[in-house]
Parts: structure tokens; C-alpha cells; sequence
């Protein structure tokens, strides 16, 4: 099993969340314009406000469509739902620079629709990525920019071992690293 393959299979399950990859479900237990739907419905000024311009241009069905197919070509693009019900609560998108046979450095970023902010659902999902990282040994360095002005990513990220990253880093935006070590 190759490198790319096992990240391209994604997949780990939490007390309340079910996370896998876009493209595990895609037109097998959701449409692409379901998809599309739920994408536009999550990614509300609120969400998006500290983050890219590209991820702010959602603002119809065919914008969602566009962005998903981006996020699908451009990263390893995992949804986020809930394990009970199957709504889809966020995204979690990650791009793999630097690989290497000793582990990966992993840049991540997440999206969490409103409407589950301040429920634990976000603490939940990253404890569930750090476990998939420390099982599948693929990733030695997980990292995640923020807006400075995000305090709830940024406390999320604290909380889960990331510590801030030392170098240069675009106005307005710190980053903060997790590594990992193979057992």
C-alpha cells in the first residue's frame, strides 16, 4: 500500500463523529449536489471570514461545486459527520508536502458549520486525526495556519499538542505544528 493510497483513505470514527474521505461517499451515500448543498449551507460569511479569498467566493450551489472539485484535486478532502444521524457538520482538508518514507509534513486546515461550534465537536475531530496520525505512521508534522485573530482554532490547536511554529509566516496569520514520532 502506498503512501498516497493510505492518505487517500482517511477514514476514523469518534464517539460522535464518523470522518472520511470525500470520495468514499461521494455518489455512493451522497450526491455531488448534495455535496454542493451542504458545502454552501457550511461555508457562511461566519465560517469563512479568517480564511482565503477562495473559500469566501462560495456563495451558490455552482461556486460549492467548483470548490469542492478544487478541494478534492488540491488536497486529501475528508467530511466530517455526525456518527447518529450521518449530517455532515464540516470538512477537514490536508496537503502533504515534503514526503518522506520516515513521515510526512502535513499541512491541515478545517471547517466546522456554526451550528456545532462550542459542542466539543471540533476537540473531538482533531483528537481523532492525532490518533489516525500516531496509527497509520505516516505523518511526522502536522501544521495548521491561523488567523492571529482566531482565537478558538488557535486555542483548539493548544490544546491538542501543537505548539507555535518558528519562521516566516504571511501577515496576519501564525502557524502552529504538532510532530509526531514513529513507536
Amino acid at each position: 500500500m502506498t503512501q498516497e493510497y493510505s492518505f487517500r483513505t482517511c477514514s476514523f470514527d469518534t464517539e460522535r463523529l464518523k470522518v472520511s474521505n470525500v470520495l468514499s461517499v461521494l455518489n455512493q451515500s451522497i450526491s455531488e449536489a448534495e455535496l454542493s448543498d451542504v458545502a454552501l449551507k457550511i461555508l457562511t460569511p461566519n465560517v469563512t471570514q479568517s480564511l482565503p479569498p477562495e473559500f469566501q467566493s462560495v456563495q451558490c450551489v455552482e461556486s460549492a461545486s467548483k470548490w469542492i472539485n478544487e478541494m478534492v484535486t488540491n488536497s486529501h478532502f475528508l467530511i466530517i459527520q455526525q456518527s447518529e444521524s450521518h449530517q455532515i457538520i464540516g470538512f477537514i482538508f490536508f496537503y502533504v508536502s515534503s514526503p518522506k518514507e520516515s513521515g510526512s509534513n502535513v499541512h491541515i486546515g478545517y471547517l466546522l458549520d456554526e451550528r456545532f461550534w462550542g459542542k466539543g465537536y471540533a476537540n473531538e475531530f482533531m483528537e481523532g486525526l492525532i490518533e489516525w496520525c500516531n496509527r497509520s505512521q505516516l505523518v511526522s508534522k502536522l501544521l495548521g495556519g491561523v488567523d492571529v485573530g482566531n482565537a478558538q482554532s488557535i486555542k483548539l490547536l493548544q490544546n491538542n499538542g501543537f505548539k507555535e511554529a518558528t519562521g516566516d509566516s504571511p501577515d496576519g496569520v501564525v502557524f502552529y505544528e504538532r510532530s509526531f514520532s514513529k513507536c
